[in-house]
């Protein structure tokens, strides 16, 4: 079998995440940022797409990957400042995983917590001038939160994942 695993990543969250995965991963493989890939995709067996969270889906990079990728064995994976069993992390991955073709599969999906970029940063600071969401309580705390994020725990969980994955494609 051979997998590859893309990432997309601005906080360097979801690159980190991508390299557990690939760590965890049998057989030949390889891992590459999303766009380095080239346009051949056929040569592998799993394709690993991974994102940061950005407007309740994958971001322009991997939406574009994502829509590319027919009749392959997709696993989607990002990383988001949202708590990893809520309602708007549940969104992120439908909403991409929606944008495969339709003859491609999806495997899995995985969405761990990860740092926030630095617009979230200043909002948390009171320096950002006009905001999307209200800074409530709840939400700092859960961003305070995604600061510790990755971390070993959620690599660990990343590999068991990723190894389900490879396991559901050599047993098809």
């Amino acid at each position: 079998m051979k997998s590859l695993v893309l990432w997309s990543s601005r906080t360097g969250n979801t690159k980190a995440v991508a390299e557990a995965i690939f760590e965890a991963l049998p057989g030949e493989k390889e891992i590459m940022e999303e766009g380095r890939e080239g346009n051949d995709l056929s040569s592998y067996d799993l394709v690993f797409v991974g994102f940061w969270g950005y407007r309740r889906g994958a971001d322009p990079l991997a939406q574009k990957t994502l829509s590319s990728l027919f009749g392959k064995h997709v696993a989607i994976y990002a990383t988001a400042g949202t708590w990893p069993d809520s309602e708007a992390a549940k969104m992120y991955l439908a909403n991409a995983a929606a944008l495969l073709p339709e003859n491609a599969t999806c495997l899995g999906t995985f969405l761990c917590q990860g740092r926030v970029n630095s617009f979230h940063q200043k909002k948390l600071a009171g320096l950002a001038q006009e905001t999307a969401h209200e800074m409530t309580p709840e939400r700092l705390a859960r961003l305070e939160e995604a600061e510790k994020h990755p971390n070993e725990e959620d690599f660990a969980r990343a590999k068991a994942w990723a190894k389900e994955m490879a396991d559901l494609v050599t047993s098809d």
